[in-house]
């Protein structure tokens, strides 16, 4: 009997523990719902401030609100006693799914888009059979050498099978960059911190997914090659622009720079000679820079695939003294390979372990037979490339001869290919003078909005035949002088 009524007070006290936490989980849920009322108000305010933004022209990402955020919502879960980095991942999902709705509620086009907006128009136009003088598209238009192109078929007869190759790339490749770049930049490079990639735009995206998390902040000097800003975005990292001008002879600001530095970035991008307007970091400068992304332990991205295209040896960041850098150079423009896509990065062992499982990850390797091309491009192709790299900067100067008769203002590029002139007339829109220019004249340039706030602006790539580019700066002329 005693026995009985243990048992039915053991029954009665899991009924009554079971009817609690139902209770508790009905409270639960009622919270959710509370809960997810409050995100969807927050939602719709920053639905609100999407198009507060719009009128007064402003990006929809602030990468400073957000950092207000969480600075906000960390300090208050302290102060209730919750996690710090709880409230900080609550506050991440927050920022993600309110710059979500903010884009949704704005039209917009990347910057990349519109690059490659004006790139497919012209080629369908060339499809079509029109005869279209090209200064849109940034490669050299001078063919590999015949023993370049020996070099790659050697790999075919030379083995039956070509399977996979390391991830790093061939040894007697990366041995013969080392020794190339250690000579060249007067430093000691080890073939373990260099690693063959697809190409220089992979090199950058990898770059940029193995060291840059969510809301973290990479710092772009602009004007600046677009692919930079969409790697960032597609990291779901934040842009930081440093804008620089023409009036100023397109120099970084230096006291922005470490304005933004001690904000906290976590990547900051250099391209000297710059793509699109052919600046050359001076050697000062250039030091100053790397010394302050030292003193905030800011990791360098320096993409230097232009380095041959200078008139004096621009300053790299191999040259330095700074370990927590990446360095980026390209076969496609030194060799004009571009189709081949085969590019090469160095940095430490350690960091070049960390990039390596992207490529591992995302494309296996390059093709060895590829490599094996480019490897006799280092050996035996470098006197002929010179020469042909000479011949496109006797066409830049060309080119800024012909522009100094038309309306425009312009910065003598010091390096690269690229002139990126100003049209001097007010309210310039170099979006649509792009595709008239391409429609009227067939002449396509890319529109400065691709490479920053920048409307008044266009970029020319001078790879183009040299007998074009006279008629072809009169029609920008024509163009500029009837606009809008």
């Amino acid at each position: 009997m005693k026995q009985r009524s243990t048992n039915s007070e053991i029954l009665s006290g899991v009924s009554y523990a079971l009817s609690t936490l139902e209770e508790c989980r009905a409270q639960i849920r009622e919270k959710d719902k509370q809960l997810l009322s409050v995100i969807k108000e927050r939602l719709v305010l920053g639905e609100q401030v999407a198009h507060i933004k719009e009128r007064k022209r402003l990006p929809t990402i602030d990468a400073d609100a957000e950092q207000a955020t969480l600075f906000n919502l960390s300090n208050f879960a302290g102060n209730l006693e919750i996690s710090k980095s709880f409230a900080r991942r609550l506050g991440e999902l927050l920022i993600e799914e309110t710059v979500s709705v903010q884009e949704r509620a704005r039209t917009s086009t990347s910057k990349d888009q519109l690059l490659k907006e004006i790139f497919e128009l012209t080629q369908k136009l060339v499809a079509q059979g029109e005869g279209i003088t090209r200064f849109e598209i940034g490669e050299p238009n001078f063919s590999p050498s015949q023993q370049v192109i020996r070099g790659l078929s050697d790999s075919f007869r030379k083995k039956k099978v070509i399977g996979y190759g390391p991830a790093a790339g061939l040894l007697e490749l990366r041995n013969a960059l080392a020794d190339e770049i250690s000579e060249q930049h007067r430093t000691k490079i080890n073939p373990d911190q260099i690693l063959i990639v697809p190409g220089g735009r992979f090199g950058v995206f990898a770059t940029i997914t193995s060291f840059l998390s969510p809301l973290e902040r990479a710092i772009i000097p602009q004007p600046a090659w677009p692919a930079y800003e969409e790697c960032v975005l597609f990291a779901r990292g934040r842009v930081i622009a440093i804008n620089s001008t023409l009036d100023n002879g397109w120099e970084i600001d230096i006291e922005h720079l470490e304005l933004e530095l001690r904000k906290g970035a976590r990547l900051l991008v250099l391209n000297s000679p710059n793509n699109p307007t052919g600046k050359i970091i001076g050697r000062k400068k250039f030091e100053e820079i790397v010394d302050m992304a030292r003193k905030y332990q800011t990791l360098i991205l320096s993409d230097e695939v232009y380095d041959r295209y200078a008139r004096a040896s621009p300053p790299s960041v191999l040259e330095t003294e700074y370990d927590d850098v990446v360095y980026i150079n390209s076969f496609s423009k030194q060799f004009s390979l571009t189709g081949w896509r085969i590019a090469y990065l160095v940095t430490t062992k350690e960091k070049a372990r960390q990039i390596r499982r992207v490529v591992q990850t995302a494309v296996t390797c390059v093709p060895e037979f590829i490599q094996r091309a480019a490897l006799v491009a280092v050996k035996k192709g470098r006197q002929q490339a010179e020469r042909h790299i000479g011949a496109i900067m006797k066409k830049v100067d060309l080119t800024c001869r012909e522009l100094d008769t038309i309306d425009v203002s312009f910065y003598k590029p010091e390096g690269a290919f690229y002139v990126f002139p100003k049209a001097n007339k007010p309210n310039f829109d170099s979006v649509r003078f792009a595709k008239q220019l391409l429609d009227q004249h067939k002449v396509s340039i890319s529109p400065g909005q691709s490479f920053g706030e920048y409307p008044s602006f266009f970029r020319l790539a001078v790879s183009l035949p040299e007998r074009q580019i006279p008629s072809a700066i009169r029609a920008i002329g024509r163009a500029i002088d009837s606009w809008p």
